[in-house]
């Protein structure tokens, strides 16, 4: 009775508004949402209840006010708190330590793998590795299944022809992006999409929820081998095929009779792993990458080079179909700027020529972004603006202030902040021309939307791949959304259509996700499914939109 008077009574922090239930048992509604897939959500309606500023804990407060997280995740001064740190990638890598000199030194030396003049470089290895790639697994497809529609018929089992087929898109454009990060970080691709290997995407996904299950539940970590072994298994599986792609490439260089600094015989470019095995931190002594470290780094970029992208991908072609006036649109735009079909689109040729599509990917970042949880920070002994105690930080919510003492965990919700309505009007629609400039929609607005956007986090520790992301995503969508026609399958239509509409939002209704590290769609057996066939339709006739067949 005393902690729960002390907690809500005598804290620093008891004048922060919050929910009672959260304020006290921090754990139990955490793992709650969690294991609902509501975590986000939850949080986001605290934050329209009780405004700006929201206490979630004895000792964990959450902000949403841009004037706030810009201020504390554009300083090293705030480190990640340590309960937040995920161990499942053994040691300690760019994204999961709270150290920052840590985070600093291996920025540095990662940098000449994500500069826009590498990703240039790498851009016809992208496009060959992603889209082009995937092109050839659709097409592969729809002659399959144009070959037993036709075997049928010859058969006289009353089949009908058909030029179209249905795909598990979610697993399909995992699998690519695997291919991608495979060409640029491991020198070629693993060829998943062709083999759809499954063992590599299962220990990605147990990556997901392993890690989010260390982050918010206490003392996780000690005992997840005999709460959750299976997923323990997964996820060594996946480590062990690191370790193995770093010792072959270790026995090429010491085979290699080039001077060490070059790539092996076989590579004509600097990836990103002997990036990683060449580069020194000049600032810490030429220190370079220990043996656990090279391979959480790889771990790293494996999960964050695909899971991110591949979500992304998948939920904004799900939205286009649910949205079919957007769909309309960005296609009408990629087909009369590209018409030439044989030639691929480039992100070089691509993205001054097709606005519209930017402001599809950006929406749709904002609308179901990929990192949908919490960025978590720590009120240091000494921050700005300083209390006149010497220490802790100085929150305002609408006049009103709010002193955190040191030590002070800060959360900043991805999902709240871009859906926060003072930020973003209709917050709830899923709405482009936000990020589209017109004569009433100024550039500048543009660019200041994109700045409150938190997808790929903000400040000091921002996505160091946000540029590769992007460049991958925009040509995926810009070359399949030009030479195919997408729908949803009836099964599917039925549930998810433009006109089944979620009565929380009087918007069309979005498949389950599952909140991990990234936000995945929970279940993509059920809910990863698309129908496709060639698009036919010549640039001078007017679009139709692909209904359900």
């Amino acid at each position: 009775m005393f902690r729960v008077m002390s907690v809500l009574y005598l804290s620093p922090l008891s004048k922060i508004p919050g929910p009672i239930l959260d304020t006290l048992f921090p754990g139990i509604t955490d793992v709650y949402h969690l294991l609902r897939g509501t975590a986000a959500q939850h949080i986001l309606k605290q934050h329209q209840r009780y405004g700006p500023v929201v206490r979630l804990g004895p000792n964990n407060v959450s902000i949403t006010a841009p004037a706030d997280w810009k201020k504390i995740l554009g300083s090293h001064r705030f480190k990640k708190y340590t309960t937040a740190r995920i161990k499942c990638f053994g040691a300690q890598n760019t994204f999961t330590t709270y150290d920052p000199g840590i985070n600093q030194s291996r920025r540095r030396l990662i940098k000449p793998a994500f500069t826009t003049t590498h990703i240039a470089v790498m851009e016809q290895r992208i496009l060959q590795a992603g889209p082009m790639s995937m092109k050839r697994k659709i097409d592969e497809a729809i002659r399959n299944a144009k070959e037993r529609s036709n075997n049928n018929n010859n058969g006289g089992g009353g089949g009908r022809d058909y030029n179209s087929t249905k795909i598990n898109y979610v697993d399909w454009f995992h699998y690519m992006t695997f291919d991608v990060i495979g060409e640029l970080a491991f020198g070629a691709s693993f060829g998943m999409l062709q083999k759809g290997d499954y063992m590599m995407l299962e220990g990605i996904k147990a990556l997901n929820t392993l890690g989010i299950y260390e982050i918010y539940i206490p003392y996780f970590g000690q005992f997840e081998n005999v709460l959750v072994p299976g997923l323990v298994k997964k996820v060594e599986r996946l480590l062990d095929f690191t370790k193995s792609v770093v010792a072959k490439r270790k026995r090429q260089i010491s085979n290699n009779p080039l001077p060490t600094e070059s790539p092996p015989p076989h590579l004509h470019h600097q990836d990103i792993l002997q990036v990683f095995i060449n580069n020194t931190d000049q600032e810490t002594s030429g220190t370079k990458l220990s043996e656990p470290e090279l391979i959480s780094e790889l771990t790293a970029q494996l999960f964050g080079g695909t899971d991110t992208s591949s979500n992304t991908l998948s939920w904004t072609l799900f939205l286009l179909m649910v949205y079919p006036s957007t769909y309309h649109k960005v296609c009408k735009e990629i087909r009369t700027a590209f018409p030439d079909k044989p030639k691929p689109i480039t992100y070089t040729e691509g993205l001054p020529k097709l606005p519209y599509l930017e402001a599809v990917i950006y929406e749709s970042m904002r609308f179901l972004p990929t990192t949908s949880g919490r960025l978590c920070r720590k009120i240091p002994e000494s921050s700005l603006p300083a209390s006149s105690t010497g220490g802790g930080h100085v929150l305002s919510n609408g006049g009103k202030y709010y002193y955190l003492p040191p030590g002070t965990e800060i959360s900043i919700p991805i999902y709240s902040i871009n859906h926060d309505s003072t930020l973003w009007k209709d917050h709830h629609v899923f709405l482009p021309e936000r990020f589209y400039a017109t004569e009433t929609n100024s550039i500048q607005d543009v660019a200041a939307r994109k700045k409150n956007l938190l997808t790929f986090s903000s400040g000091v520790r921002i996505c160091p791949g946000r540029n590769l992301a992007m460049c991958e995503i925009f040509m995926t969508l810009a070359n399949l959304l030009r030479d195919y026609e997408f729908w949803l399958p009836p099964e599917m239509a039925g549930k998810y259509g433009p006109d089944v509409i979620d009565k929380d939002t009087g918007q069309p209704k979005i498949i389950p996700g599952f909140l991990g590290i990234t936000f995945t769609p929970k279940c993509t057996e059920r809910d990863g499914w698309i129908c496709v066939k060639h698009n036919t339709t010549q640039q001078t006739t007017t679009l139709q939109l692909t209904t359900a067949k």
